[in-house]
């Protein structure tokens, strides 16, 4: 799919870079005949390991590693997965070096400039993105070529990529709880609406489906805080050796396959703690208004969040603009 904005500039390469290899498409097709994932999360975890490996400065590593982003996006889509959500930048990496924090922000800033060169693409493809995170602690013109890039693929359905950027779960949970909070003083929400499992539904992720299957590169065994709460039930993890530049198709086609073998184990484990936290909310309510009152809340914080982005989007051309 996003094969295109590898190219220097968003110019578009060649029609064969854009196609699977055969074995890789059949193997694809091989997939398919069984269950497949709609909802991956990728902690992409080893760019600056693979760059001492080889020695290479930290940014290269990056860069690598972002490359491979694009391909493990081009198998995603041959296998018609729904929702892609990568932990790009974690907010603690805010402690990294100050020339790496920075190589990085310039290096996202490069690549979401190549999106927007390349939105008729992105928008052939049906590629809808969003940034998860603390957008307000990112340098403003990063914030402003996100938020753009965001508001330009708003109505695309076919595949949403996430990226969880300036993210951690900690956050996450804080940022939909001082929401829920929020509605109660303005009188949106009753108090007692907290206890229908409000606060998973005013995470970043509401409205998409649970990641099915969640793949950490390099070997470490942790989730380091992503997607905790989206992760606890019926997920399957998989931590593969390879670190993330060195990610191949036929690592993601055997953490597939294993996730097929235990997907009939996965999907009773869902819908059992589904059923128990459906009976568990259910005790001791009775109004019969709630859900269409949560509803309303949870359309009303969709619509704040969205002329949010649009604000800092209308920044981002006025900047273009004077620029010129």
């Amino acid at each position: 799919i996003m094969s295109d904005l590898s190219a220097p500039g968003g110019r578009r390469k060649s029609k064969q870079s854009d196609e699977l290899p055969w074995h890789q498409k059949l193997a694809c097709r091989m997939l398919r005949m069984g269950p497949t994932p709609k909802h991956v999360a990728f902690i992409m975890d080893g760019n600056r390991r693979y760059a001492k490996k080889h020695q290479l400065q930290r940014i290269v590593g990056h860069t690598r590693g972002y490359q491979t982003l694009l391909e493990v996006l081009k198998w995603c889509n041959e296998l018609d997965v729904k929702v892609a959500t990568v932990y790009a930048f974690a907010l603690d990496n805010f402690k990294r070096s100050r020339k790496e924090v920075e190589s990085l922000m310039e290096l996202a800033t490069r690549k979401f400039t190549e999106m927007l060169d390349s939105e008729k693409t992105i928008s052939q493809y049906g590629v809808r993105v969003q940034v998860l995170g603390a957008l307000d602690r990112l340098p403003t013109k990063l914030q402003h070529v996100m938020a753009r890039v965001m508001q330009s693929t708003r109505g695309h359905t076919k595949l949403t990529l996430n990226i969880a950027f300036a993210y951690s779960a900690r956050y996450e949970v804080q940022q939909a709880a001082v929401s829920i909070r929020r509605g109660v003083m303005e009188g949106d929400l009753k108090a007692e609406d907290s206890q229908s499992g409000l606060l998973e539904r005013c995470l970043y992720t509401s409205g998409l489906p649970e990641p099915d299957l969640l793949i950490r590169t390099s070997g470490e065994t942790r989730l380091s805080d992503f997607l905790v709460s989206q992760c606890r039930r019926g997920t399957y993890l998989s931590f593969v050796k390879a670190l993330w530049p060195e990610l191949s198709f036929w690592n993601f086609f055997g953490v597939v396959f294993a996730y097929q073998r235990h997907h009939a184990s996965l999907v009773h484990d869902r819908r059992s703690m589904a059923e128990i936290e459906t009976k568990t909310d259910a005790e001791g309510v009775d109004d019969d208004n709630m859900e269409e009152r949560i509803l309303r809340f949870i359309e009303k914080r969709k619509k704040e969040r969205e002329r949010y982005i649009d604000r800092l989007a209308v920044q981002f051309q006025c900047a273009s603009a004077s620029s010129r």
